[in-house]
């Protein structure tokens, strides 16, 4: 009765090893989504555990129209992305948590055409020249998220990702250019409109949505 409880445990552990869950090998795979246009590698590290490290590309920028100031606003212009990710079953579901690193902060820039009221003063656009703005968030983010694919294995594969990133509340500064731009008045009332913006940021801004669609290849 012993052996054959040996036996039957023996069996049990090469059905886990056999599953096809597990995968050898690197597999690349580019993607797009909320973070931008990226690419990964993934590789497995135990059963049902794999490892994916990537980097993401924000081509965009757009224009916005502020107080009548028209701003040129860039995104942050990478993020790198590690994540572990756990195959409950075989279904190609994951569950995913990891770090997100941002390289840089969202930016904005724009020289006003009319005159501008900051507090109770108001400046001519030659005496602010260029206003620039950051939205500046912490670096690091952990990572949560759910998705479908195994991103390990050969051939194509198409994966999906669904996640959010705590980066913390978001804080808005402001800076300007023009002659006044070292005037303490002046550098009250810009960071008073600063600080009013801060105070309109709702609470959920300190998590950064995580959408993504990949497509792999697995040798």
């Amino acid at each position: 009765m012993r052996n054959l409880r040996f036996g039957f445990i023996a069996v049990l552990l090469l059905g886990l090893d056999a599953s096809p869950v597990i995968a050898q090998g690197v597999t690349g795979s580019v993607q797009v989504g909320t973070l931008g246009i990226g690419a990964q590698v993934a590789t497995p590290l135990a059963s049902r555990i794999n490892f994916r490290g990537g980097i993401d590309f924000q081509p965009v920028s757009f224009e916005v129209l502020a107080d009548d100031v028209e701003l040129d606003v860039e995104l942050p212009a990478a993020t790198v992305t590690a994540v572990v990710d756990l195959y409950p079953n075989e279904s190609g579901f994951r569950l995913s948590a990891g770090v997100l690193y941002f390289g840089g902060s969202l930016g904005l820039e724009g020289a006003p055409t009319e005159d501008v009221e900051l507090g109770n003063n108001v400046y001519t656009p030659a005496q602010v020249g260029t206003i620039r703005g950051s939205l500046g968030t912490s670096s690091l983010a952990p990572y949560a998220g759910f998705g479908w694919g195994n991103a390990v294995g050969t051939g194509f594969g198409f994966a999906l990702d669904i996640g959010i990133a705590y980066h913390g509340t978001p804080e808005f500064s402001l800076e300007a250019t023009g002659p006044v731009s070292s005037d303490p008045q002046f550098r009250r009332d810009l960071d008073a409109e600063a600080e009013s913006a801060n105070e309109d940021i709702p609470g959920v801004a300190s998590v950064y949505p995580v959408l993504k669609l990949g497509l792999s290849y697995g040798f």
